[in-house]
């Protein structure tokens, strides 16, 4: 388990790092450098990239240094509550890139390589989760009689 924490942990810190990213251009209204596909900048200005007026990498972010977070406290202390809230937030976060890649296909007509670079940080967190088990809690030892 403490692998499939560590394999999260570092998707988790891509995917800050390509949110963050994100948002700073969004955020400043600045082009992205497309040179893998062509549709980064119709992506980033289309208007499925913004719910209520705030650019979905921010949502991103928080999403990735969330799971980062938890990832991290689970490596200290793999709580049954941390590791639920991570498959949580692994679901949410998989489900979403569906939808947004879904969005990229049908309704923008266009991709964009850090969206879909997102999706994949995403889909591995998701994925590893899938192997995440609680630990078990030892036995309780059998009362011993008091001599």
């Amino acid at each position: 388990m403490r692998k499939l924490l560590i394999i999260i942990a570092i998707a988790a810190l891509f995917g800050i790092a390509d949110s963050a990213y994100l948002s700073y251009a969004a955020l400043r209204d600045l082009p992205l450098p497309c040179t893998l596909l062509d549709g980064c900048n119709e992506v980033a200005r289309s208007p499925y990239s913004k719910v209520f007026g705030v650019p979905l990498a921010l949502y991103g972010l928080l999403f990735y240094a969330a799971v980062g977070g938890l990832a991290l406290a689970a490596l200290a202390s793999p709580r049954r509550v941390l590791l639920s809230l991570i498959k949580f937030f692994a679901l949410l976060g998989f489900l979403l890139s569906i939808y947004f890649t879904y969005l990229q296909a049908v309704k923008i007509n266009a991709f964009c390589i850090y969206c879909l670079a997102s999706a994949a940080f995403a889909t591995i967190i998701f994925a590893c989760s899938l192997f995440l088990k609680a630990p078990e809690t030892p036995a309780a030892p059998p009362n011993s009689p008091v001599i």
